[in-house]
């Protein structure tokens, strides 16, 4: 039973056991006694701790009843209840962040050795020239090919014409070059590599006796048998020509 039925209770015991009697009052001579009755009006809730109180209000015979009664203290809490089943899974949320980089892992076994590749036919050769070469421009803007009498072991490859290198077996080839032009007066020449006579590299520039014009590097060339390499120069006046170092290597380096 809570505390609105228990007003009620008291009130209802009131009305039944208790009757009101008559006033010598002149205000109520003429008042019929009968039942007074009482019903719940306000219902409060106090403060947990405080008193109950009661007021009555109304006039004769109906009186109203007012209440205010104390909140109880809160009760222990009770057991977990079991764990409800799972929910569905919700919609996939927005993709994140990219994180830092981690470190990097440790080097992976050795695999296996593949399979040996073709064997490539072997094809070398150099020519270069021993101390400085004269060459004599007879006539201007003519290449003339620069002395190379030294020789080094060769296979694949030979050296005729004087100062030629001629391909006998055909492929790709690496093609390394040097030579420096000076000359007695100031000319205006040329150095270059040549392959069938017609120019792989040059440079074209002034050659005094203190100026010198060069021409050194690698090449890579595809040539096919009966080929032929040479460093030659020319000028656009005749004259000798005063070529150091000169150098024609080549090596065959895949087919």
């Amino acid at each position: 039973m809570n505390n609105v039925e228990r007003a009620r209770c008291i009130i209802a015991n009131y009305n039944k056991n208790c009757r009101p009697v008559a006033c010598c009052c002149p205000a109520q001579r003429n008042v019929v006694p009968g039942n007074v009755t009482f019903t719940i009006g306000t219902v409060t809730t106090g403060l947990p701790g405080s008193m109950a109180a009661a007021s009555i209000t109304g006039t004769y015979p109906n009186f109203i009843l007012n209440l205010t009664i104390p909140q109880g203290p809160t009760g222990p809490t009770g057991p977990i209840g079991p764990i409800g089943a799972t929910g569905p899974t919700g919609p996939t949320g927005p993709q994140g962040i990219e994180g830092i980089q981690g470190p990097i892992g440790p080097t992976g076994a050795t695999g296996e050795v593949g399979p040996t590749g073709p064997e490539v036919s072997t094809a070398f050769g150099g020519l270069s020239s021993e101390g400085q070469q004269v060459v004599n421009v007879a006539t201007q803007n003519e290449y003339y090919e620069v002395p190379m009498t030294e020789q080094t072991d060769s296979a694949g490859v030979t050296y005729t014409p004087a100062n030629n290198i001629t391909i006998d077996v055909p492929g790709t080839y690496l093609i390394t070059y040097t030579g420096d032009v000076s000359a007695g007066s100031t000319f205006t020449a040329t150095i270059a590599l040549r392959n069938n006579e017609t120019n792989i590299e040059s440079n074209n520039g002034t050659a005094s006796d203190t100026a010198t014009l060069s021409l050194n590097g690698t090449t890579i060339q595809a040539l096919n048998t009966g080929d032929v390499l040479d460093i030659a120069v020319t000028a656009t006046t005749q004259g000798n020509l005063n070529v150091n170092n000169a150098s024609l290597v080549v090596a065959r380096i895949s087919d």
